[in-house]
C-alpha cells in the first residue's frame, strides 16, 4: 500500500493505492472514494456530495483511452504512484510525502 499525500488550494488530501486500485481520502471524507476503476456510483457521489468531495476528482481521473491503457500497463504500484502523482501535479496539487 502506498499513500501519497498532497496539497492544493490549502487542504490536504491523500491518494491511496492499494492493489492497483487508487482510493481518495480527504479530512472530510470517512470512506475512501475509489477512483481507479470508478465505482460505479463515482460521479453521482461527488456531485450530490454538497462539495464535501471536491469537484477537480471528476476531472482528475475522467481517463481516455490512452490514460486508461497507461494506467492498466503500471506494472507495480511504484509505477502506479508515479502516473498519479504526474496527473495530480498537472492539475496544481503539490506532493506533499509519499508515505
Amino acid at each position: 500500500m502506498i499513500r501519497l499525500n498532497f496539497l492544493m488550494n490549502r487542504e490536504f488530501f491523500n491518494i491511496i493505492i492499494d492493489n492497483r486500485e487508487v482510493f481518495y481520502n480527504d479530512r472530510r471524507c470517512v470512506n475512501k472514494i475509489r477512483c481507479v476503476p470508478k465505482d460505479e456510483q463515482f460521479i453521482k457521489t461527488i456531485v450530490t456530495s454538497r462539495n464535501k468531495y471536491p469537484h477537480f476528482l471528476i476531472d482528475l481521473f475522467n481517463l481516455n483511452e490512452s490514460e486508461k491503457l497507461e494506467y492498466d500497463n503500471a506494472k507495480s504500484e511504484e509505477e502506479l504512484s508515479k502516473i498519479v502523482i504526474r496527473d495530480c501535479m498537472s492539475i496544481g496539487a503539490r506532493l506533499i510525502n509519499d508515505a
